[in-house]
């Protein structure tokens, strides 16, 4: 790790809310990283566990920084941006506190920032509460394209967003991602930009970012990160009601979405849902929100271009349309 007296290339940022029993094996993962040039910036956004008591254990004998907030945040991507307002490295690792890595994880993304791109993430393994893989399950990209996170690849950042983040968040794991710091300017448009999100808030993020900074994303197909999949997780929802928001947040996320990437859309929204791009979205409604067959009818809950692009491949895919209706409701 470097010392005080010297500036990291990377600040590693930790945000973390009541994974006390998964910090040891995150911040092990962390100190044990075979790149060393960072400096490590812990935020506990007013645990109920013993998390901020793992964290000190953890970290007694390395340089760190610690910061307790008295009441939750309730919104992650505003203890990203908090932990990137004191951070002094070149780039940035936002390492969430559930999940874990190789220990050549940030020796190869910072390679390729290094080699010049804005962002670098790699390929990720779901893992179980105990970090034993889960099988059959996944990578969430591949959904979206089953060819190109096949192989490692550079993209310009601007294509990237607008032919796949316009689909969906396919940067789907922050634990997987290094990039390059943000100005405060921009530090300061992207807590706007993600304010009050709960669950699209890192969607809105990486193409806000993206669309600004500019440069080329880069991919690298080897599993550098687990991401782990547990009930304490903040994607795991309960309750109807907070299903509701969810697509209520869909519906808007999308429009912001297709602003950015496209700031006149005219149809394009038109052929991102006319090729299946958001049927994903569709199928988490049926499973997720489980509709009756008035709401399937009316698809109640989403709003703007999302509720239009469904309407439209609905009528577009009659095996998909019988699918959406003998869905199960129960």
């Amino acid at each position: 790790m470097k010392r005080s007296d010297q500036a990291p290339l990377v600040s590693v940022i930790v945000p973390n809310y009541n994974h006390g029993a998964f910090l040891a094996e995150r911040l092990q993962s962390i100190l044990s990283q075979s790149f060393q040039d960072f400096e490590l910036i812990v935020l506990d956004d007013a645990s109920g566990d013993d998390s901020p008591t793992v964290i000190r254990q953890q970290l007694s004998q390395h340089p760190h920084r610690l910061v307790c907030n008295a009441l939750n945040s309730g919104q992650p991507c505003s203890q990203w941006l908090s932990g990137m307002e004191m951070a002094t490295g070149r780039y940035i690792w936002i390492a969430e506190s559930d999940d874990t890595c190789s220990p050549v994880f940030l020796e190869r993304m910072v390679s390729r920032l290094e080699g010049g791109s804005v962002l670098s993430y790699c390929r990720t393994t779901s893992i179980d509460a105990t970090g034993d893989p889960i099988t059959p399950q996944s990578f969430w990209p591949d959904q979206v394209d089953p060819d190109r996170w096949q192989h490692s690849f550079t993209i310009a950042a601007v294509d990237f967003c607008r032919t796949y983040m316009a689909r969906g968040n396919v940067i789907a794991n922050a634990s997987g991602v290094v990039f390059r710091q943000p100005d405060r300017a921009l530090l300061r448009a992207l807590r706007l930009r993600t304010a009050g999100r709960r669950c699209t808030g890192d969607w809105l993020f990486w193409t806000d970012y993206l669309m600004r900074m500019g440069g080329t994303v880069s991919f690298d197909n080897e599993a550098h990160s687990g991401f782990r999949c547990h009930d304490r997780s903040t994607r795991s929802t309960v309750s109807r009601s907070q299903e509701k928001l969810r697509f209520a947040e869909y519906s808007s996320t999308i429009t912001s979405v297709l602003q950015m990437t496209r700031p006149r859309p005219g149809g394009h929204w038109h052929d991102v849902a006319t090729s299946g791009g958001w049927d994903w979205i569709l199928y988490e409604y049926l499973w997720r929100y489980q509709p009756s067959l008035a709401e399937k009818l009316l698809i109640r809950i989403l709003r703007g271009p999302l509720r239009l692009g469904l309407y439209l491949r609905l009528l577009q895919s009659p095996l998909l349309r019988r699918r959406y209706l003998r869905w199960p409701t129960t």
